[in-house]
């Protein structure tokens, strides 16, 4: 090649490395520090600096750079000079002679000899500022997000890095960025112990479908406070054949602790549900059966899931089913709900009498009663003494109470049965203070009155498995089936005070009275005679010690009872 074409060579590779927008250069192994060996003419462009002052003096331009800059990046080339590394990668910010700062990405490549010792460094300089506002543009606005925008890769080796994290990392795992895209198991390694095979199955699945991850686990916070966090990203496989997410992560330990606080309340919830004595219904719009409490077990003798999608008027007796019919349509048409009592046909053939209150569901959607919540109970017992106690035409017209004759055969019937039910049961006498005094100063009107009083005040306060019968002209009993003797004392003590504070009217006069009361609990295998005495010997203590009282009856049977009152001494 002729000597001309020769010198004009470097002067053609000159104009073409300065017509690209990178600044190519080489220096030695001492980078800006060292000597120069080319520098590429569009270098004042970049930095406002000239080519041939920095030719002469290269240390300008790490004197444009801030301090703590500087050094960091000359600890990094010292890093890669010692390790072997042949590529280096640094972005940094520049000071401009106008004044203004440009980022650059600074790509050098590390030549070594045969020893592999460094002897040459050649650079390509680039203005990243566009690029760098945009990114500190998006980093504004990924803070305000609640969680963190991120980029995972998995490569070939299973490693997994994390080349973006937006800086609300910090607030979600309390850990700069920076330390987690270094090394990914500053992060990874906090990941709750049981939680963390099934993260890493989720991430290989992804990777091996390339499938959307998504993936809720529990972290284990810095500050102490455990959180959950939930996290979801789209993969893509590269040209290297690494997997690279695109995704965001986000704190939802508020609305998981909601979700498990649900999960629990529906837990007992249905605890009660499934344990509760009453049967426990939820009817469609149909009339079928949607769920039942496994007590329809122990009422009517049916499995509960023989009943699902059921009609439950197939148990009804033909003769009941349109008025039942007709309450439970009224009851899903209306807000108020409904009571009824109903025959209900066991397993085994025979019908229960069931007391069931109803209430309608009304669907927030579309406004509509879709389903029918019914409880029920048993009440067969009750019935059937209902319908004793009828064909006995047992009420007292003035007090609502049993007659004698009724309340005794009651507690006869009961007592027989009582053994056998392995249940407790008490009586309770009592009767009016000074009745006779009141009927001969106020006349037997008043009297009547105060029976009157005394029976309303009774009925309103019992049960209605309870017992009231009128036993005398002012005399009284209660027979309280599964009441201990203090429990009963208890009841008789809530009366007595009613009786104490109730005022009857009685021709524009006020009148008062008290009521002293016994009470005995029966002992296993003791007749009617012997309870009733022991229940008649309380309400005699009672009168003995001042009256207006409640007494219960001795434990022990005395040798010698005291005797009764006479018949002439007014109680």
């Amino acid at each position: 090649m002729p000597a001309s074409s020769l010198q004009l060579l470097p002067r053609f590779m000159d104009a073409l490395l300065g017509a690209s927008s990178a600044v190519v250069y080489a220096t030695d192994r001492d980078w800006w520090l060292g000597r120069l060996h080319y520098l590429g003419a569009n270098v004042a462009d970049l930095s406002g600096l000239e080519r041939q002052a920095l030719r002469e003096r290269p240390q300008l331009w790490l004197e444009r750079l801030d301090g703590a800059a500087r050094d960091a990046l000359l600890a990094r080339l010292d890093e890669a000079r010692c390790n072997g590394q042949r590529h280096l990668s640094l972005n940094y910010s520049l000071a401009h002679s106008d004044g203004s700062v440009h980022y650059l990405q600074d790509d050098i490549v590390l030549h070594r000899d045969d020893d592999g010792e460094v002897i040459e460094l050649v650079g390509s300089l680039v203005d990243v500022t566009e690029r760098q506002v945009l990114l500190e543009r998006f980093a504004k606005l990924g803070d305000q997000l609640p969680g963190a925008l991120y980029q995972c890769r998995l490569d070939d080796s299973g490693a997994l890095g994390f080349p973006f994290i937006s800086a609300g990392v910090q607030r979600l795992f309390g850990l700069p960025a920076q330390v987690i895209m270094r090394d990914a198991s500053a992060a990874i390694g906090r990941v709750h112990p049981d939680d963390l095979d099934g993260l890493w199955h989720s991430i290989h699945r992804s990777a091996r479908r390339l499938s959307v991850w998504r993936h809720e686990f529990r972290y284990r916070h810095p500050d102490g406070h455990p959180r959950w966090v939930q996290g979801r990203a789209t993969p893509e496989r590269q040209a290297d054949g690494s997997v690279l997410w695109h995704g965001f992560c986000e704190d939802i330990t508020l609305r998981k602790q909601a979700q498990l606080a649900l999960v629990d309340s529906e837990r007992r919830y249905r605890f009660i549900v499934e344990n509760v004595s009453d049967l426990i219904l939820l009817v469609d719009a149909d009339g079928l059966c949607r769920f039942v409490s496994p007590s329809v077990e122990r009422i009517l003798g049916y499995a509960p899931d023989t009943l699902q999608l059921r009609a439950l008027l197939e148990l009804l007796p033909p003769d009941d089913a349109p008025r039942v019919q007709r309450h439970i349509a009224d009851a899903m048409a209306s807000d108020n709900g409904a009571q009824l009592e109903m025959r209900v046909r066991h397993a085994q053939g025979h019908y229960v009498w069931l007391e069931v209150g109803c209430s309608s569901y009304v669907n927030s959607l579309n406004g509509r009663h879709d389903w029918l919540l019914a409880i029920a109970r048993d009440i067969t017992e009750r019935k059937q003494r209902e319908v004793r106690l009828h064909e006995l035409s047992t009420t007292d017209s003035l007090t609502g109470a049993l007659n004698r004759a009724a309340f005794l055969g009651c507690l006869r019937g009961e007592l027989e049965g009582v053994d056998s039910r392995d249940s407790r049961l008490s009586l309770v006498y009592f009767d009016i203070d000074h009745f006779k005094a009141i009927n001969d100063t106020w006349g037997h009107a008043a009297g009547d009155l105060v029976l009157a009083s005394l029976g309303e005040i009774c009925r309103s306060t019992l049960r209605a498995d309870d017992l009231f019968g009128r036993i005398g002209g002012e005399e009284f009993a209660l027979m309280l089936d599964g009441q201990s003797l203090v429990e009963s004392a208890m009841l008789a003590e809530r009366l007595r005070r009613k009786f104490e504070n109730v005022r009857v009217e009685f021709h524009g006069q006020w009148l008062n009275f008290t009521v002293s009361f016994g009470v005995a609990e029966r002992r296993d295998g003791e007749p009617p005679d012997a309870l009733m005495h022991r229940a008649d010997m309380g309400l005699y203590e009672a009168k003995r010690k001042g009256r207006n009282r409640v007494q219960q009856a001795l434990t022990e049977r005395r040798a010698e009872p005291e005797p009764m009152p006479s018949s002439k001494d007014p109680k």
